[in-house]
């Protein structure tokens, strides 16, 4: 248990903001979802799983060095952590915990996805050009999967689209690319911006959003003609996207300080603001129905844990600490269970 008396303030008083809204008590309309959260920790070197309608821990489990990515496939009952530190992705048993394989990467594996069926994981290696793609049947990589034409494009983060085929962003050379995983070939790239960081595509195919964290916008680009067709001012250094199940909302979170998110209109391009009480925000991922952001929330100190948000009323929900503080960074909520 942590005893920081800062922690219990902090604690305390998130739970009290959450309390004073009108009509609601905590957790109330958080009780009928069902499911898990996944979350790393880049300090502590483990991942913690949460329920996702309580903040209970399940489970803690001891990883690689500085973890940041985290997925669960469906129909795997795996957990895959992308080792950033270790050059490395962890294979846990969801059920156990237990450390089933640790698979080689290229340098600096960083974000996580995974294609519509689960078959297989993409991470992007960032300290290269590269995306490795995993099979989830034996846990092998199978290839890099270029982003990029330039070896130093620092590849940050991948979306694996409905179609199959697969989105990246690279860091270094400013680009989006597209590439076919199957043929392990690299379609097209286009430039976006000053420093992307990560790529989400509507489920019909036609757009992309993509966080553009030295200009602090988010840029919508239209993947047939290739062409940005909107940008809009988000706040702070931009990073991970979720868009709710309507199309209506995109979430970023924002690595400025203080911690927030922002949440896009989809339609106006109008943004508004969530605090999240914290220094800076980690990954996020959606509820099912899109009306909750698990976001991860770093510090001060030991202060750190996942924010909860409502995105219909645009506020901090409840918050949910993780053991021991640490960094928390990469999250994915798991439906059911």
């Amino acid at each position: 248990m942590n005893r920081n008396p800062l922690w219990h303030l902090l604690a305390l008083s998130l739970l009290l903001a959450v309390a004073s809204v009108p009509g609601v008590t905590v957790g109330q309309e958080l009780q009928s979802l069902s499911g898990r959260v996944w979350v790393t920790n880049r300090t502590l070197n483990n991942i913690a799983l949460f329920d996702a309608a309580t903040g209970m821990v399940r489970g803690t489990a001891p990883v690689g060095r500085a973890p940041t990515g985290i997925v669960a496939p469906p129909g795997t009952g795996k957990v895959y952590v992308s080792d950033e530190g270790s050059n490395t992705v962890s294979v846990l048993s969801a059920s156990s915990l237990k450390l089933l394989a640790t698979i080689p990467t290229g340098p600096r594996p960083h974000h996580m996805g995974h294609d519509p069926s689960g078959r297989y994981v993409y991470v992007a290696e960032f300290g290269s050009n590269q995306v490795g793609m995993i099979d989830t049947r034996d846990d092998r990589r199978l290839m890099g999967l270029a982003a990029s034409a330039s070896p130093t494009a620092r590849t940050h983060a991948p979306f694996a689209a409905a179609d199959g085929t697969l989105y990246a962003v690279s860091e270094g050379s400013n680009e989006l690319a597209a590439i076919d995983p199957a043929g392990g070939r690299l379609l097209w790239t286009m430039p976006v911006g000053n420093r992307p960081s990560e790529v989400l595509v509507t489920p019909d195919g036609r757009t992309a959003f993509v966080s553009v964290r030295n200009e602090d916008k988010v840029k919508v680009v239209d993947l047939s003609s290739r062409a940005m067709v909107g940008e809009a001012t988000v706040g702070t250094q931009p990073d991970t996207l979720s868009l709710t199940p309507d199309g209506r909302a995109l979430i970023v979170g924002l690595r400025g300080i203080p911690a927030q998110a922002a949440i896009l209109d989809t339609a106006t391009l109008k943004v508004s603001w969530v605090e999240v009480g914290g220094t800076t925000t980690g990954h996020q991922w959606l509820s099912e129905d899109g009306r909750f952001a698990f976001m991860a929330v770093e510090g001060p100190g030991e202060l750190g844990g996942v924010a909860v948000i409502d995105i219909d009323r645009g506020r901090l929900r409840v918050f949910y600490p993780y053991p021991r503080g640490g960094r928390p960074h990469g999250v994915y909520y798991q439906p059911g269970h």
